[in-house]
């Protein structure tokens, strides 16, 4: 319970489809009635139609047992056993009780479909009141239970009305449209055509009834057809589909009753919805619509809001994933299409070291990355125990919070919550694009981030001494070649210092190379660390460096600093580090020779010092 209302959780798929929507609105405004508060856990692939899952599974891992009260499983919708079952066992860990819709599971309040029921009256209707005489049962996969169930009952009612069965009434369109038409093309090949096609759903019948169509068998005249299901496009089909309609209002009316009396502390029990059947053009009855105006207006809608969406996130993907105007997106997305979104990605997707979808990065803390209710753009920490930020204030409508997982490469990076003030299909067709929007976008800018440092990286390691960290001698003239052909650099003080570390072989002999490489290492440090930022420096040779300044700066204040953090590190390492330096200053005035004449004037300044400073011991 979460402030004082009892928290539903509903895990689904595809919540923007018409029929999965009519259930989980008329859901929600009962349960707002009893004042409950939906929760929709959703995924947007589906599952179960391979051997394996989607890590968009992982929405359901962000279901807080703690909090909610109840859980429904949308059975058929989520397709894979081992799921839903993984979500029963968690719910029985932290005592909340289930409801399956569509589905058969032990320890639950279940609400089914009675397919059998419905199906039956489908199948009564084209043998006894049609009187057909030569019925082909298109079924869906071999040993589906499905598909079973509903050829059993075509066997029953054939049986029941003096018509023998054998195998060759028997195609199976795997439910879907290829097979179906695949199968349909083989019964037109033979020498007598059945009377009637009775289809295990209504995909397959309307597809039976356009390879009909196109080779001339005319539906219903030649040619009787049924599906089952009651999908729109049953209805907006030509003929219409006989077909029984799965009623959404009636699956949400019987999965609230199961709501209640779970917490009326009512024993488990089954409750029956039984699909109400629909006579139709294709079997020879009268058309019937239902809803169609309704369904056409909100599927050109739908339509074009879809086609103007795609644009838009695909320019934003773009700009985000090659790190253009990110901030300007945000602002856009936050104006226009996401003002009801909420991101939060794994923290480590910003981790350069390691890639968070190429390398096997464990997950940990979280950040939202997105958040229309806060001004500030910048990410910051997620508190998982808070569900979603500003839970209190996002509660307030009253109406379903919706979260789909971030999917990019395969791997779950995060998630979005979606807080509609309003139950609208406009508004829930868009959150698979905003979704995909997010995962492109994230997924794109993490992996363009890293490959932009993996070069430069790579660039370092070209370009850079690897002990010193100073550019080498190639990239130093480089460097400067750019710096000299700048348009504004005419007329400017170049500055040139040249170091040298002193008794570096002394260093060696006595304390070891490593300690030779750690004296090179404090000078070309504190080189670095005295001259102001833009200046180039190399190591131009063992411990020989050199520094190009271009500007007006106090070059003997540099040179201080140089000494003065070298006697600190001298302090760190327990052994004396200094160093010669010579410098010259010059005007630049266009040319090569200028620069090279400054380099070789600080080289004989830096070498008088080192002879001043070895006769003078």
């Amino acid at each position: 319970m979460i402030n004082g209302k009892k928290i539903i959780a509903l895990c689904t798929y595809r919540i923007y489809e018409p029929q999965e929507f009519a259930f989980l609105s008329e859901l929600n405004k009962k349960l707002k009635s009893a004042n409950c508060q939906l929760f929709i856990y959703a995924m947007n692939s589906e599952i179960g139609i391979t051997n394996r899952t989607s890590p968009e599974i992982e929405v359901f891992g962000l279901i807080p047992y703690d909090k909610i009260d109840a859980v429904i499983i949308m059975n058929e919708k989520i397709k894979v056993r081992e799921v839903a079952q993984s979500i029963i066992d968690k719910a029985s860990s932290y005592n909340v009780p289930v409801i399956v819709a569509d589905g058969q599971y032990d320890n639950v309040s279940m609400v089914n479909y009675d397919y059998v029921k419905g199906f039956e009256k489908v199948v009564r209707h084209i043998i006894e009141d049609h009187k057909v005489k030569r019925p082909h049962f298109m079924a869906g996969h071999v040993n589906n239970p499905f598909s079973e169930d509903r050829l059993n009952v075509f066997k029953k009612v054939i049986s029941e009305n003096g018509i023998s069965f054998d195998e060759s009434m028997v195609s199976y369109g795997e439910f879907w449209a290829m097979p179906c038409r695949e199968e349909t093309y083989k019964l037109l090949q033979r020498d007598t055509l059945p009377d009637a096609i009775i289809c295990a759903n209504d995909i397959m019948a309307i597809n039976v009834c356009d390879v009909l169509n196109e080779n001339g068998i005319r539906v219903p005249e030649d040619v009787l057809v049924s599906g089952f299901d009651g999908i729109d496009e049953a209805f907006l089909s030509t003929p219409g589909i006989t077909t029984a309609v799965c009623d959404n209002t009636k699956l949400a009316h019987s999965v609230y009753d199961a709501v209640i009396d779970i917490f009326s502390d009512k024993p488990l029990s089954t409750k029956w919805v039984v699909p109400e059947f629909v006579a139709n053009e294709s079997c020879g009855c009268p058309r019937k619509e239902l809803h169609v105006k309704t369904t056409v207006s909100e599927l050109n809608n739908l339509f074009y809001h879809h086609e103007d969406e795609i644009h838009v996130y695909q320019n934003i993907i773009s700009q985000i994933m090659m790190d253009k105007d990110v901030l300007g997106n945000i602002k856009f997305l936050k104006g226009q299409y996401a003002e009801h979104a909420i991101v939060i990605i794994e923290k480590s997707c910003f981790d350069l070291e390691k890639n968070f979808f190429y390398d096997d990065v464990s997950k940990g803390s979280q950040v939202v990355v997105f958040d229309p209710y806060n001004d500030d753009y910048a990410p910051y920490p997620y508190e998982p125990g808070e569900v979603v930020p500003h839970l209190d204030k996002i509660m307030e409508p009253g109406e379903p919070i919706i979260f789909n997982s971030l999917v990019y490469m395969d791997k779950c990076c995060g998630f979005i919550c979606f807080s509609y003030p309003r139950t609208m299909l406009i508004d829930y067709s868009q959150t698979p694009n905003l979704t995909n929007c997010f995962e492109m976008s994230i997924g794109g800018y993490v992996l363009t981030r890293h490959q932009n440092y993996l070069r430069d990286r790579l660039r370092q390691m070209y370009q850079k001494d690897a002990l010193t960290g100073l550019y080498n001698r190639l990239a130093f003239l480089s460097k400067l070649n750019e710096r000299f052909t700048e348009v504004n650099i005419a007329g400017k003080t170049v500055n040139v210092l040249m170091l040298d570390l002193n008794d570096l072989k002394k260093i060696n002999d006595n304390l070891g190379h490593m300690a030779g490489d750690k004296a090179i290492k404090a000078v070309a440090t504190s080189l670095k660390e005295a001259v102001p930022e833009g200046s180039v420096c190399t190591r131009a040779g063992g411990d020989e460096m050199i520094a190009i300044i271009i500007g007006e700066y106090d070059v003997d204040k540099i040179v201080s600093d140089i000494e003065r953090k070298l006697v600190e590190f001298s302090a760190k390492l327990d052994f004396k580090v200094t160093a010669s330096i010579g410098t010259s200053t010059v005007k630049y005035e266009g040319g090569k020779d200028i620069i090279s004449k400054a380099i070789g004037l600080a080289d004989e300044r830096m070498y008088a010092r080192k002879r001043k400073m070895k006769t003078a011991l």
